[in-house]
């Protein structure tokens, strides 16, 4: 697009420009092109992109026939340096990083289809045949299942850069805010999970048996970093995956490399009031953790 953007520009400029024609000269529609692309050359410094070659035009450059038409040629091209360099990868970059609003309800978290909502994402945004990797997974609620927050990250990678979309689920306009952007470089690409995997492992927790024993709170959490680790925390219940069953790690077992999910409950550990008796700050802190582990490769494997 920007190199066809340029071309148009170039042909319209020359053809304006020689019917500007002043003096006879020689070779004159070379001439024109030439002041043409010297004022729109480019030079990259430090991933910041200047006009040089205007610079050059202006500090060295002194023609003695048609003067005039040279001068517009030169400034038509650094018009078409800043158009090419500066303003269309710029309106590009917003275009391509605007929000994408998708319209839905959630259900309870007890009854949630994680991998449906997972489907539902890469539908609405054309990523079907991509393969996503997943990271920061979070959800809160409450007891009765109602979901508080909802986000992640999906990682796809584009050649030599990536993909990264941005998935939030906004409770108060039931619809689900995508942004994304295009890093050069994610170092710990290669150690997360696809993004499909996990929630087929995510789809085989009972949410609501998990949630019960960990007993009444104010709220209830789930994470996953999405990244392959090495596991060893001990004297916290931990369980591991395989085949759709959940079976008990023991501490004897660690370490062990693993992905994994972590779910805990928050306690209400202090609040501030206002002189109205206003709540105005609650503190918590989380409890009653355990993890789920999928993937695990033991110590002696």
């Amino acid at each position: 697009m920007v190199s066809i953007v340029y071309t148009v520009i170039l042909i319209v400029s020359f053809l304006f420009l020689v019917w500007k024609k002043d003096e006879a000269e020689s070779y004159f529609p070379l001439k024109i092109i030439g002041y043409f692309i010297l004022g729109s050359f480019a030079f990259n410094f430090n991933q910041i992109t200047v006009p040089l070659g205007f610079i050059v035009y202006l500090l060295f450059f002194r023609p003695t026939l048609n003067v005039d038409v040279k001068r517009m040629a030169s400034i038509f091209g650094v018009l078409a340096f800043i158009l090419v360099h500066w303003i269309l990868p710029f309106a590009i970059h917003e275009w391509e990083s605007r929000p994408i609003f998708i319209e839905h309800e959630l259900g309870s978290v007890y009854t949630m289809n994680f991998q449906g909502e997972y489907g539902l994402i890469k539908q609405e945004l054309k990523l079907e045949n991509q393969n996503l990797r997943l990271e920061n997974f979070g959800v809160d609620y409450v007891k009765d299942g109602r979901i508080t927050d909802l986000s992640w990250q999906l990682l796809g990678q584009n050649g030599n850069s990536f993909n990264l979309y941005h998935i939030r689920y906004d409770i108060n306009k039931s619809s689900y805010r995508v942004t994304n952007s295009q890093p050069d470089t994610w170092l710990q690409y290669n150690r997360l999970i696809g993004a499909e995997h996990f929630f087929e492992n995510l789809n085989v927790l009972d949410i609501k048996d998990i949630t019960h024993a960990k007993g009444d709170f104010s709220s209830y959490v789930i994470r996953s970093s999405g990244e392959r680790m090495n596991y060893v925390v001990e004297n916290e219940p931990h369980f591991f995956l395989s085949n759709g069953e959940i079976q008990l790690l023991d501490d004897e077992q660690l370490p062990v490399e693993a992905y994994y999910i972590s779910t805990f409950a928050m306690k209400k550990t202090g609040e501030k009031r206002n002189v109205q008796g206003n709540i105005t700050q609650e503190s918590f802190e989380g409890t009653e953790s355990s993890d789920y582990l999928f993937d695990v490769k033991f110590g002696e494997e």
